[in-house]
């Protein structure tokens, strides 16, 4: 089995092919998460700006603004602490080192969670549900200590029958996994 570094690396390789190949899933993807009865009834959404070579959710944020649902954006600190903030309460945005744009801290989310947040992810095991993330743990932590439904949206390069990483304990499992398919 490879290190989660090496699946890293070939992950990115991966997806950026993808994108550069093809896309025609991902109207698909927008499909069926707007259609889930979790994304119908959250009244709060939990949701990064996406960077180069991810899934846009642009049209996650727009959707869900327009159907009255509160939207929050990720803002990263120390011991891999990730709070989210309310997407209307800011007036700046910061970009961090690793490329993401982060919101200032105003309108906090608190403990309680998001009712959903949709997770990044460079893989997911469709088996276990378990996901590969960038490497910095925020979002098992997150997952980890809030009360949240989580789910990612894979796009073929990302989905994977099973874990070719390591699971280490402290990874957190998802609850759905959108394919497209």
């Amino acid at each position: 089995m490879e290190s989660k570094k090496i699946i890293r690396q070939q992950q990115q390789k991966k997806i950026q092919e993808w994108w550069h190949s093809s896309n025609s899933q991902i109207a698909s993807l927008y499909q069926q998460l707007f259609a889930a009865p979790y994304f119908q009834k959250a009244q709060s959404i939990a949701v990064s700006l996406s960077m180069t070579n991810e899934l846009p959710t642009q049209p996650i944020i727009q959707t869900a603004l327009q159907l009255g649902k509160q939207v929050y954006l990720p803002k990263t600190g120390a011991n891999r602490k990730m709070e989210f903030f309310d997407l209307s309460a800011q007036q700046q945005f910061q970009k961090t080192a690793f490329g993401v744009w982060e919101p200032d801290a105003i309108g906090p989310l608190g403990s309680k969670g998001a009712d959903l947040t949709i997770v990044p992810a460079l893989a997911v095991a469709l088996d276990t549900k378990q996901r590969l993330g960038f490497g910095a743990g925020y979002y098992d932590h997150y997952l980890a200590t809030h009360p949240t439904t989580s789910v990612v949206l894979a796009i073929p390069p990302v989905a994977m029958p099973q874990a070719a990483w390591p699971v280490a304990k402290w990874d957190y499992s998802l609850d759905y996994i959108i394919t497209g398919e």
